[in-house]
C-alpha cells in the first residue's frame, strides 16, 4: 500500500468533474489517498480531505499561506506519491513537495497558459514558471499534442517522463445509451419540432467565446435556426444582453447549469464551440460521442479532435464562417449524418476505459 496525495485548486471544478475514476481505481487497489484543494465540495472515496487556502489567481497573498498549510500536511502524512493538477495547484505542490523532500511528483497539464496564441506576456510568465517547476517533476502529463511538443523541452527531475495522455477520458456507453423523447425534450426546452438547434456547452467566461456563437446565429437568416447554451458563468449578464440587442431572444435559449447535458446532446443538430484556448475540451468529445458535426474554432485541443471529416475548424473570431457552416450543415442532412458517424468511431479512443488503463501505466511507473 502507498500513502497518495492528490492536489488541485478545487474540488467542485476539477477534482470532482475529472479525477475521481482515477481517485478510486487507486483505491480499489489497496492505496491510502488523499485530496488536498480550497474545500470548496467534499470529495468521496478518499481517505483524508484536506483544505487549504489556494486561490485561482497567482497574485493572491493566501496562496503564501497555502503553501505553508501544504507543507505541513505533507511533513506530517510522508506521502510516497503526489499527483498534483490545475495551475496554482501544480505550483504549490511542487513547492511543498520540493521543501519537505517528497517525490516522487506527477504533474498533469489540462493546457499550459503558454500556447501559440497567447500573448508575449502570458508566454513569458507562465512559460518561465512551468520551465523552474519541471526540475521538481518526475512525470508530466499532457493531453494535446501541441502540450507534449513545449513539455519535451522542458528538463525535469533526473528520469523524469513526459507523457500525452488521450483526455482525462469520457463514458461514451452512457451517452449511447441515453434514450429520451425528444420531442418532449424540445417541449420543456420550448424548442419548435422544426428547429434546427445548435448547441453550445461550456462555462460562461469570456474565454470560451459564446459572443461569437451568438454573432453567428444572427447572421443565419433561417429563423429555425436556434442556439442552446448550456453553462453559468461570470458574463452570463452580457451575453443575454448582446442577445437582446441583436433580437434573438426567440433564437438564443439559456439553459444554465444542466445535470442532463446526454439528453440535451440527442436533441442537437450541431455542436459549436468557438473558445479562445483548450486544453482538450470535454464537451466536445462529448459532442462527438453523441454523433453530433462539430464547429470548433482553431485552437490547441480542439485541432487534435475534429478535422475536416468531423466538421469544420474556424478562427474564434471568423463569425462570418461560423455562420456559412452553420447553414451549411442545416442544408444537408447527408453531411451531418457522415460526420457525426466518423466522430463517434475516433471519438473511442478517448473512452475512460480505456484512458483508466493509460493511467493505470503511467501511475505504475512511479507507485
Amino acid at each position: 500500500m502507498k500513502k497518495i496525495l492528490f492536489a488541485a485548486t478545487t474540488a467542485k471544478g476539477h477534482i470532482n468533474v475529472f479525477h475521481l475514476p482515477y481517485i478510486k481505481m487507486l483505491k480499489d487497489e489497496g492505496h491510502e489517498v488523499d485530496v488536498v484543494t480550497n474545500g470548496d465540495e467534499k470529495v468521496p472515496f478518499v481517505d483524508n480531505d484536506y483544505s487549504i487556502s489556494i486561490k485561482r489567481s497567482p497574485f493572491k497573498f493566501d496562496n503564501i499561506k497555502a503553501v505553508k498549510q501544504m507543507v505541513s500536511i505533507m511533513r506530517n502524512k510522508k506521502y510516497d506519491i503526489v499527483i498534483c493538477h490545475t495551475p496554482m495547484g501544480g505550483v504549490i505542490t511542487r513547492i511543498a513537495a520540493n521543501i519537505t523532500k517528497t517525490a516522487p511528483v506527477i504533474y498533469m497539464a489540462h493546457g499550459f497558459h503558454f500556447y501559440k496564441s497567447a500573448s508575449i506576456i502570458n508566454t513569458i510568465i507562465y512559460k518561465s514558471v512551468e520551465t523552474f517547476l519541471a526540475r521538481w517533476t518526475d512525470g508530466l502529463i499532457t493531453i494535446n499534442n501541441e502540450d507534449f511538443e513545449a513539455a519535451k523541452k522542458f528538463k525535469l527531475r533526473k528520469g523524469g517522463k513526459v507523457f500525452i495522455l488521450n483526455g482525462i477520458g469520457i463514458d461514451i456507453q452512457k451517452i449511447a445509451n441515453t434514450n429520451i423523447d425528444k420531442n418532449a425534450k424540445r417541449k420543456e426546452l420550448k424548442i419548435s419540432d422544426d428547429a434546427f438547434v445548435v448547441l453550445n456547452i461550456g462555462e460562461l467566461i469570456e474565454r470560451k467565446n459564446q459572443i461569437s456563437a451568438i454573432k453567428a446565429i444572427s447572421k443565419c437568416s433561417n429563423k429555425n435556426i436556434v442556439l442552446l447554451i448550456c453553462g453559468r458563468g461570470e458574463i452570463e449578464s452580457k451575453l443575454k444582453k448582446i442577445t437582446n440587442d441583436l433580437n434573438l431572444q426567440d433564437r438564443v435559449i439559456f439553459c444554465g447549469f444542466r445535470n442532463d447535458i446526454n439528453e440535451i446532446l440527442k436533441i442537437a443538430d450541431v455542436f459549436l464551440f468557438p473558445s479562445f484556448q483548450e486544453g482538450l475540451p470535454v464537451s466536445v468529445m462529448e459532442a462527438m460521442a453523441a454523433g453530433l458535426p462539430v464547429i470548433c474554432s482553431n485552437v490547441r485541443g480542439n485541432r487534435d479532435l475534429i478535422d475536416k471529416n468531423g466538421g469544420y475548424i474556424v478562427e474564434p473570431l471568423d463569425i462570418e464562417n461560423m455562420s456559412y457552416y452553420i447553414n451549411k450543415l442545416c442544408n444537408d442532412d447527408n453531411i451531418r449524418k457522415e460526420m457525426g458517424n466518423y466522430n463517434k468511431k475516433i471519438v473511442e479512443k478517448y473512452n475512460i476505459s480505456n484512458v483508466l488503463v493509460d493511467m493505470k501505466e503511467i501511475y505504475s511507473q512511479f507507485l
